[in-house]
């Protein structure tokens, strides 16, 4: 089973990934799921920001590489 990797992530509100995810054609990178959620990846100037989307409690959760780590 696919899992994401959340390894030095930290969570951050839609509006503020949104805003570092910037224009998506650009920045989308990878797409994965399994059968509880799936997870979109973006790479914008060096960020990485990750979306999951959780389909049993319908919940989109959004994260920012830490840039310390």
């Amino acid at each position: 089973m696919n899992q994401p990797n959340f390894t030095n992530s930290v969570e951050i509100t839609e509006q503020a990934f949104h805003l570092l995810k910037g224009n998506d054609e650009k920045s989308w990178h990878d797409y994965k799921s399994n059968e509880l959620c799936e997870w979109t990846t973006y790479i914008n100037n060096g960020v990485k920001l990750m979306a999951l989307c959780n389909f049993v409690s319908g919940v989109t959760q959004y994260y920012v590489q830490d840039i310390n780590a």
